[in-house]
């Protein structure tokens, strides 16, 4: 669909930079306000979805030197790509974003240098008002009004929970703008195994493998943001959601000596098959905890037609309340796609196509533990750091700005919440 005229003068006159606000700044500064969730934007999810264009994506995504119009002169060219065209391979992105769209936001900035455009799919559940519905709708609006994001790009009323059935509006909207090259699920509730969990999470995360395994060709991020309590455990739950990691300790005694290094010997039964949850410390469960989720992801790409190998990448946490102890996890995986070649048997073909040697399951599970074990602390980096602690405040400053905050107010709040 070709932009109308005015979409175009607009088009003109907008620079490829972040839209400044005209109206009062506002200073109603919350949590994912902090410095620490800056540096999970810079350096978890930038810069694992710019490691990711740059590895494998980079070539397949469309940039503003694509040969769009190969039968006219080069000097005939318009800077201007006509929309259409633009929307043909961008990096897509399916989000849980705040009302600000502060990580579209970031994600763009940081993105700029590949040169590649972005669409994206949102799922913001909380528009409770009208004046909420507006706040979303214009920061979507200042975001789409940038040159290399599509138009088209939304954010829907709606859950992601929703999903899991194929039948809502939510599925729908996620099959018209998929496969996603990113997925980016920050989540206001969490998916540790507890008294209050939404069991449709699962089922949504469930149905989002299903439908990225059968329709992408490409690797994809997903990343996890969720509240981690282990006093509210669920028992029942958190077995269950242990019974990848059950199977392995069953299956391969390396992995089970390696997890038996990590927890103390009464959490582990004598035939090493059980984690015994009421052994664990809390730091103890936050460790089988992303061992399980991780599990589990591995078992849902294992059991996929073609297998996807699922790897975690460089993830973090940090605190938000110490008693009764409370933890975010901001965890990243990467799926890679195992496609098996045509052998041919009868000799007819003088082609030698090696075949391609099934993923591990022990080798991805050792990898997982080492991933786990290195989930950085946040609070910590970001103390013994002071430099790295200043550039990620004056870079929170710049997006809060950007999104219409107060930036001297949002300093002086800033600095009485570095712990």
């Amino acid at each position: 669909m070709m932009k109308d005229e005015e979409s175009d003068f607009v088009d003109e006159i907008v620079q490829s930079k972040l839209p400044q606000h005209t109206s009062p700044a506002r200073d109603d500064f919350q949590p994912w306000h902090k410095v620490r969730k800056q540096f999970i934007r810079e350096k978890q999810w930038n810069l694992l979805v710019s490691e990711m264009v740059r590895r494998y994506l980079k070539r397949q995504l469309q940039t503003d030197t694509t040969d769009w119009l190969a039968d006219e002169e080069e000097s005939d060219r318009s800077s201007e790509i006509p929309e259409g065209v633009i929307l043909d391979r961008p990096l897509r992105c399916l989000v849980i974003p705040g009302d600000d769209l502060l990580d579209l936001r970031s994600l763009y900035k940081d993105t700029r240098p590949f040169n590649c455009y972005i669409k994206y799919l949102g799922f913001n559940q909380g528009q409770g008002s009208d004046q909420k519905r507006t706040r979303v709708d214009v920061a979507n609006n200042e975001v789409t009004s940038l040159k290399e994001v599509a138009s088209n790009s939304t954010v829907a009323p709606d859950q992601f929970q929703s999903i899991a059935s194929t039948k809502s509006q939510a599925y729908r909207y996620m099959k018209d703008y998929g496969p996603f090259h990113v997925v980016n699920l920050d989540l206001c509730d969490s998916l540790f195994p507890s008294l209050t969990v939404d069991a449709k999470y699962y089922s949504a995360i469930h149905r989002l493998a299903e439908y990225q395994m059968k329709s992408q060709t490409v690797p994809w991020l997903l990343f996890i943001t969720t509240q981690i309590e282990p006093s509210q455990v669920s028992v029942p739950d958190f077995s269950k959601m242990c019974t990848p990691t059950q199977h392995n300790l069953r299956a391969h005694p390396d992995f089970a000596e390696r997890l038996a290094s990590v927890l103390p010997p009464e959490a582990l039964q004598d035939d090493g098959a059980i984690v015994v949850i009421s052994q664990l410390n809390d730091e103890q469960m936050i460790f089988v905890f992303g061992v399980a989720l991780g599990k589990w992801l591995i078992s849902l790409g294992a059991t996929s037609s073609p297998t996807w190998v699922v790897e975690m990448l460089r993830s973090y946490r940090y605190a938000i309340r110490r008693d009764p102890f409370v933890e975010m996890l901001s965890l990243a995986f990467q799926f890679l796609p195992k496609f098996s070649p045509p052998i041919d048997k009868t000799g007819l073909s003088k082609l030698f196509v090696s075949a391609s040697q099934p993923s591990s399951e022990l080798d991805s599970a050792l990898k997982l533990l080492t991933a786990v074990g290195k989930i950085g602390d946040v609070d910590l980096l970001l103390k013994a750091d002071p430099d790295l602690c200043s550039a990620m405040e004056k870079a929170s400053a710049d997006l809060l700005e950007s999104a219409g905050y107060d930036r001297e107010r949002y300093l002086e709040w800033q600095g009485r919440y570095y712990d």
